[in-house]
């Protein structure tokens, strides 16, 4: 039920080829306690069937339908101008494939309200199939090292968010945005597609002075990708756009100096993972397409079956084993 006396909040899904895990995610939502919202769904140009599914949830949704894939940051894009022009005072950004407590946007809600200097939040990221299980509690950055890191423990998130509130960085899984804040500072990067995109908007929120705030009393349940145990379980694209969305990151934010050392760790990094996933040539490519890409600075889709020469390969792997 609608009112007037609270803040009216868009609860944004992005679905792509997951009808399945949508349509569990927004049962889940339906169970908010937080009377205010609405939900804006946008199908990023699925090929699974999942449009029907959608339209026959009828009013209970607001459906975008977009015939591309434009990405988690395009697709969300859509439906936050969409819930701006609607006159929504908050945007959450929901990942399809995750549930939350029912007082979780409640809780979320309450801090937000008590300070206006707040731009952005989070609950805590519990596994999904273990809840005592803890993926994300928090993380930071610092422009100046560069570094971002994220933590499982709660104690060191609050650490944190006590000692440099101005420096928490927050995950996009189910992250609240305020309206005063995407009016102050746009939309998700475009260029960024896809991973990263809630660590670049964590920074450009934290420079517009507003606060990234992890609220510790809630949760929502969420499968973490098993990248380093069983990296070749995890689609090739993943390991593309981590590895060139980390480098278009630092580029924006950081001075030369700083954003060469960031890079310099990137590739140490990557070659790491290269090493774990050698037995599959298809995920070690989207690596090295990643290192390259991000060196020119190409944002957007990926295109794994575009040509790759030979020479540009050789180099960019050689350089990845050199700084390992």
């Amino acid at each position: 039920m609608l009112t007037s006396s609270t803040p009216h909040v868009a609860i944004v899904v992005l679905n792509w080829n997951g009808i399945a895990d949508t349509l569990r995610c927004i049962e889940s939502l339906e169970r908010q306690t937080y009377p205010n919202f609405r939900f804006l769904v946008v199908d990023n140009g699925s090929t699974d069937g999942s449009l029907p599914a959608l339209r026959s949830l009828g009013d209970r949704i607001t459906l975008i339908e977009s015939p591309a894939n434009l990405g988690y940051t395009g697709g969300n894009n859509l439906a936050i101008r969409a819930a701006l022009a609607r006159g929504a005072d908050y945007v959450w950004l929901f990942n399809n494939d995750a549930v939350a407590e029912p007082d979780t946007l409640a809780r979320l809600l309450a801090v937000a309200e008590a300070d206006q200097r707040i731009g952005l939040l989070s609950p805590l990221v519990r596994d999904d199939a273990d809840p005592a299980v803890i993926h994300f509690a928090g993380g930071r950055f610092d422009l100046g090292i560069p570094i971002y890191e994220p933590t499982e423990d709660v104690g060191k998130a609050q650490g944190w968010q006590a000692s440099a509130p101005d420096r928490m960085a927050l995950w996009g899984t189910a992250m609240l945005a305020r309206r005063t804040l995407i009016e102050r500072i746009g939309l998700l990067d475009d260029r960024i597609f896809a991973y990263w995109e809630d660590i670049d908007y964590s920074i450009r929120s934290a420079r517009a002075g507003f606060r990234n705030v992890m609220v510790f009393d809630t949760a929502i349940f969420h499968a973490a990708k098993p990248t380093i145990r069983s990296p070749l379980e995890v689609k090739p694209y993943y390991f593309y756009f981590v590895t060139r969305n980390e480098i278009l990151m630092w580029r924006k934010f950081c001075p030369a100096l700083p954003f060469m050392k960031s890079l310099l760790w990137t590739m140490k990094r990557q070659a790491r993972q290269m090493e774990r996933m050698k037995e599959s040539p298809e995920h070690v490519a989207a690596v090295l397409d990643g290192l390259w890409d991000g060196l020119l600075g190409r944002g957007g889709a990926y295109r794994p079956g575009r040509r790759r020469g030979g020479l540009r390969r050789r180099a960019v792997l050689r350089l990845a084993q050199l700084t390992r």
